[in-house]
């Protein structure tokens, strides 16, 4: 053999230490094995040698692939495994460690996002006797830079509870559903948060369907966003005024419940854009201040620094607003029944929504 075959870099002690350091943690190997491996690779590495094909000028640069071969080739042959090597000429003597450019390190395009949680709760009827609690949930994923694309996903997928009447109506209910989109800008063509209203109820943007451009022509001034609430509050409105909340459904039968969810006077313009996800820090603090002025729906009930609550009422239901001060976030809203025409006893709650958020670096995990 010549100087540029295996068996020159590899002596016996070498092959018995290279084995030894790839097993640290495992008591000594069987010397048969380690004698019938290191047979096995010597005799290959011989007909190597000995084939008819002419040697590379530059072989002895490779001197440092074929150091790994023979570690590889060893652990094969002792553990039963299998080695594959391809493009040996261009395979670097050194291993380098994963840097930022990796694959492994690769951010989506878009990142960071603001991923907005919100988790619904409506109340469906089966028959007009029977009533159930359904759970839904949104995520909405942000790009950093608005005009990207923006992803959403609404997810109906937990088993209906059941508040009053016969469980065996929940057979009547919808089942699992789950609707994605992806939307530059945020320009979603279904009508999140709910997918499953009519068309009738896809509203142009402004107060009652809150687009990104919309929130982000909002004056983040108190006085000034105070202004423009009331201006707004004399053009037309949708019944009832179009709030946030799920309206409670019906399914087959009478349709003696439900009574749709209402909001006072410009209780539903804010909440609409306060739970829409789109509103910068800034903005939400001037909707936190014009909530505790006069003339929009809303009593305080809890002052801060922990929470700081709200009540509004009007038709059939109360609504408990709460909101994190320090963050200007809302956090929760519940809709509870006011008195028993609402179908279900005083209280009962009909419909909730819990708001959270975070930053990911990915969209849809």
């Amino acid at each position: 053999m010549n100087d540029d075959t295996v068996r020159h870099l590899w002596s016996d002690a070498e092959l018995d230490e290279a084995l030894a350091a790839l097993h640290p943690h495992e008591a000594a190997t069987d010397r048969a094995e380690l004698d019938r491996a290191r047979a096995s690779m010597m005799r290959a590495a011989a007909a190597v040698s000995e084939s008819d094909e002419p040697v590379a000028p530059q072989r002895k640069q490779r001197s440092g692939a074929w150091r790994w071969i023979a570690v590889a080739a060893a652990v094969a042959l002792v553990t039963g495994g299998v080695v594959v090597v391809r493009e040996l000429a261009s395979a670097p003597t050194t291993l380098a460690p994963a840097g930022p450019g990796s694959s492994t390190d690769r951010r989506e395009a878009g990142a960071p996002f603001t991923h907005v949680v919100t988790k619904y709760s409506r109340t469906a009827w089966v028959e007009g006797r029977s009533a159930f609690t359904i759970r839904e949930q949104l995520d909405l994923w942000i790009p950093a830079n608005p005009a990207g694309t923006w992803k959403g996903r609404w997810t109906r997928s937990s088993p209906p509870e059941l508040i009053t009447g016969k469980e065996k109506d929940s057979g009547g209910l919808p089942g699992p559903s789950q609707y994605e989109e992806s939307a530059p800008g945020g320009r979603f063509t279904q009508n999140l948060p709910f997918p499953s209203r009519s068309p009738s109820d896809f509203l142009s943007p402004g107060w009652y369907h809150p687009t990104p451009e919309f929130v982000a022509s909002l004056p983040t001034n108190a006085s000034q966003l105070t202004a423009r609430l009331f201006t707004d509050l004399n053009t037309p409105q949708p019944p009832e005024g179009d709030g946030p909340m799920p309206q409670p459904m019906n399914y087959s039968g009478t349709p003696q419940f439900p009574s749709r969810i209402s909001y006072p006077e410009g209780t539903a313009m804010i909440l609409n854009v306060f739970a829409s996800g789109y509103a910068s820090r800034e903005l939400r603090a001037a909707l936190l201040s014009v909530m505790d002025k006069p003339g929009f729906g809303f009593t305080a009930m809890r002052e801060p620094p922990d929470t700081a609550q709200y009540t509004a009422s009007s038709g059939l239901y109360n609504l408990l607003v709460s909101v994190d001060p320090a963050q200007a976030q809302l956090t929760n809203i519940q809709v509870t029944a006011r008195n028993k025409n609402a179908g279900v006893p005083p209280g009962t709650l009909v419909s909730s929504a819990q708001f959270s958020s975070e930053t990911t670096e990915r969209a849809g995990d």
